[in-house]
């Protein structure tokens, strides 16, 4: 029974978490426990336990009396998101440089090489994460991995958002090769400054590009 319980809370927070990322639930919609138990053919309880972990993931808020709601995002929100990619993604660089393998970087380097205006966007994004997730995976420091994956949610949210530049994907694919390839020349420095600069601008463009929502019940930033 525990068993079919625990699957029943993973196929609800798989179909929630997927449906938030792919934008068929928008930021700020409110999320039916009826709708969603009638779609995947369970009961409403595992429903609730996955909407509770995602509410510790930051991915939906619980309003009392009025239900639960797909986050919003809202300037400030995407302002302290990329403060902290920063700060992790360029100091994790300084450890993860020594460690990268000749391999994982050729295969990122082909990645991003066969990227083009007809690649899906799904390519785009996976590409984008093995980069990302990969510089804090090799820097090797457990405690720092373990604050990245709590904010991964909400970066590929922003990603989406970020997606919405039709310059974007063309741009992207620029940064991650310059990074990529200064890794390869084993030129941390250059890498480093790729990086910070690449965050920097796919900021800068997420924040003037959002159109930033209302949120639900909470302080106007």
């Amino acid at each position: 029974m525990a068993n079919k319980s625990n699957g029943a809370i993973g196929k609800a927070y798989q179909y929630l978490r997927d449906s938030i990322l792919s934008g068929e639930l928008a930021l700020g919609a409110p999320i039916s426990e009826m709708e969603i138990s009638a779609r995947l053919q369970i009961s409403r309880s595992p429903i609730r336990e996955a909407l509770r972990r995602m509410e510790t993931e930051g991915l939906v808020y619980r309003y009392p009396g009025r239900g639960t709601f797909v986050t919003n995002i809202t300037r400030k929100d995407l302002e302290e998101i990329f403060e902290l990619r920063i700060m992790f993604e360029v100091q994790a660089l300084n450890t993860a440089s020594r460690y990268f393998e000749e391999e994982f970087l050729d295969s990122l380097e082909r990645d991003f090489m066969y990227l083009n205006p007809d690649s899906q966007p799904q390519q785009y994004y996976d590409a984008n994460s093995r980069l990302h997730t990969g510089i804090i995976a090799y820097a090797g420091n457990k405690r720092m991995e373990k604050f990245y994956k709590q904010l991964q949610t909400q970066i590929a949210i922003v990603t989406r958002i970020s997606a919405r530049d039709p310059e974007h994907f063309v741009l992207s694919r620029e940064k991650h090769l310059a990074i990529v390839r200064a890794l390869k020349e084993r030129d941390v420095e250059k890498a480093k400054e790729c990086l910070k600069v690449h965050l920097e601008e796919v900021r800068d463009r997420t924040i003037k590009g959002y159109t930033q929502p209302v949120p639900l019940n909470r302080e106007i930033q």
